[in-house]
């Protein structure tokens, strides 16, 4: 054998990638964006690590080196969308603070409306995740849902201390905001099916905003700078 030679990968390893081309760059946002929609389309058992690979346009080799097995894609995909979420639902507001709770929890309406408005594909996964009792289920639900449920808690009850929202159970608050703000991206296609809208257009997505807000919170606020 040649000084030359290459020794062969051991079994088990995924060959790291000598160098990435520019364009490979951002194979792995690449690969994390099309993972979710995969997952939200087929569930996590009909996901296919072929089928994400060949959405993101990266070669096979580069979800193992990244990421191993199907479940750390899902949960590197899952957290990926949170941390974005997360973001933008903590954006620093523009100009004058929060006037009061209202506001704040309007605010906070409008990002979520707005993220998933553009990822629709994350509530898609959310709702197919949080309909069984499973290990993932849970995993989301400590890691991410549960947090972000608390503090969602909070705005209501301080929204309701103030008088801006009526007092109604804070779980039913919780669902009923999460499906009003969101089932309409999941079910985008039938939407634009039944009605010939795409409630992923920006002016559909501001719309809803406002309208799950005049809903929630009372009054005919114009839609805000978030």
């Amino acid at each position: 054998m040649s000084k030359s030679a290459r020794k062969p990968t051991p079994r088990g390893r995924a060959r790291r990638p000598a160098r990435e081309s520019p364009a490979a760059g951002g194979a792995r946002e690449r690969i994390l964006a099309a993972a979710l929609e995969v997952f939200a389309e087929q569930g996590f058992d009909g996901a296919r690590t072929r089928d994400i690979a060949e959405r993101a346009g990266a070669n096979l080799g580069l979800l193992a080196y990244y990421f191993g097995g199907k479940l750390e894609l899902w949960r590197a995909a899952v957290a990926a969308a949170f941390s974005e979420l997360g973001r933008e639902l903590g954006a620093a507001d523009p100009g004058a603070e929060v006037a009061d709770e209202r506001e704040r929890l309007e605010r906070l309406l409008r990002r979520f409306v707005h993220y998933v408005a553009k990822h629709p594909a994350f509530m898609r996964l959310m709702n197919d995740e949080g309909k069984r009792d499973s290990q993932r289920m849970r995993w989301l639900a400590d890691h991410y849902v549960r947090p972000l449920a608390d503090g969602f808690r909070r705005s209501v009850e301080a929204a309701q201390a103030s008088g801006s929202l009526p007092p109604l159970p804070g779980v039913s608050v919780h669902y009923i905001a999460l499906g009003a703000a969101g089932l309409v991206f999941s079910q985008a296609p039938e939407c634009a099916y039944l009605t010939g809208v795409d409630p992923t257009d920006d002016a559909f997505a501001a719309a809803h905003a406002d309208a799950l807000v005049r809903l929630l919170l009372g009054g005919a606020s114009e839609p805000r700078e978030m």
